[in-house]
């Protein structure tokens, strides 16, 4: 099971680095703010931007896409998984390279402790973008409850490098950094 996990998250990391750029949507506005990310003084400064990526994540560029995601959204805080992932299903079909379906799809998967689930939809979302630091958060989350400190503490480093404030990343390197890095005393 454990090498299982650990080529689903090698698989994943290459996937973030070498994705096939025809797959993800260009978006100036969205690299902008990824630019400003980077250069935040603090987190503070990065709150902002983060908010402003998420809600560029939002935006699919179709009006009917963005309202199966809503409703998605929607039937997923009334605990209705199965209708959520049936409006996934269809803003899939209509935008296959919108990475943010397939984030949903990761979250999903995870509350439903389908971690094998979960890591393919994760990969699916950074072919699609990247520098998707929540889907590399998740990962960190999916692999530490694994029991892979090595992979989880890489995912979180891997988010850090695109939001170098990201609390859940941060959270998670100090947690793991002492004991896979041996310095736990």
């Amino acid at each position: 099971m454990r090498i299982v996990f650990a080529f689903l998250f090698a698989l994943t990391l290459a996937a973030c680095g070498l994705s096939d750029n025809s797959r993800m949507r260009t978006d100036p506005e969205l690299d902008a703010l990824f630019t400003q990310l980077a250069q935040a003084p603090d987190a503070d400064a990065a709150a902002p931007v983060e908010q402003a990526i998420r809600g560029r994540w939002l935006s699919s560029g179709s009006p009917t896409v963005d309202v199966l995601l809503e409703r998605a959204a929607a039937a997923e805080s009334e605990g209705d998984s199965e209708l959520a992932i049936r409006f996934l299903d269809e803003a899939t079909d209509l935008a296959p390279d919108f990475a943010e379906t397939w984030n949903r799809r990761a979250n999903l998967a995870y509350r439903a402790e389908d971690y094998s689930g979960a890591v393919a939809a994760i990969q699916e979302t950074l072919k699609r973008e990247p520098r998707h630091f929540a889907a590399l958060g998740g990962l960190g989350l999916i692999y530490e409850e694994l029991g892979q400190q090595r992979a989880a503490l890489e995912a979180f480093r891997a988010a850090l490098a695109v939001h170098p404030f990201y609390e859940v990343a941060l959270e998670g390197v100090r947690r793991l950094e002492p004991r896979v890095d041996g310095r736990d005393a």
